[in-house]
């Protein structure tokens, strides 16, 4: 989407179910949506159906979106990131090598991807919930702070802080172990 005025012209479309918008919305935003839940889940399937749900939620709750509150991308991801919580209470979590398996496929791309995707993994475990969720919303998801604030019901100047503090952590974490 160009900007915020032709992503309205398509919501307004897509709550009367026109096909053309409800597919350029998925298009624009299905793999932001799955890159930030297949970071969180750590599953290639679960991240598929959480993604696959997240659309049919938006469209079952699409006529109750307004612009007043939370822009439409916040909402959306808001969505995605309600079933996550959701997810993540109602099972147990997965090993390690079978996320990896799972995310990357064969044992050769595994292998190749183990070392990066531990250390991805590790940055994270240093953070708290909120500095991961800002860093993923911001970095993986693509929203501006504002959005991510909208998200995630905090201030901006509270993303902005979070975000400061996970990346300073994390590039501390990473020196130390350049300097090693």
């Amino acid at each position: 989407m160009q900007n915020d005025h032709e992503l309205r012209l398509i919501i307004e479309r897509a709550k009367e179910h026109d096909l053309e918008a409800l597919s350029r919305i998925y298009e624009e935003f299905f793999d932001r949506i799955y890159g930030y839940i297949l970071i969180r889940v750590r599953n290639k399937e679960a991240a598929e159906d959480l993604a696959g749900q997240t659309f049919l939620r938006m469209l079952e709750r699409m006529n109750g979106f307004n612009w007043k509150g939370a822009g439409f991308r916040s909402w959306l991801f808001r969505i995605a990131h309600n079933l996550v919580i959701d997810l993540f209470r109602s099972r147990q979590t997965i090993s390690y090598d079978e996320t990896v398996s799972k995310v990357w496929g064969s044992a050769e791309d595994s292998a190749i991807a183990n070392e990066t995707l531990n250390e991805v993994l590790e940055s994270l475990t240093l953070l708290n919930e909120n500095q991961r969720q800002v860093v993923l919303l911001r970095l993986v998801g693509g929203l501006s702070c504002r959005e991510t604030a909208e998200t995630l019901a905090l201030s901006e100047t509270n993303v902005r802080a979070l975000q400061h503090r996970a990346l300073a952590r994390v590039r501390k974490k990473l020196k130390v172990k350049t300097d090693v």
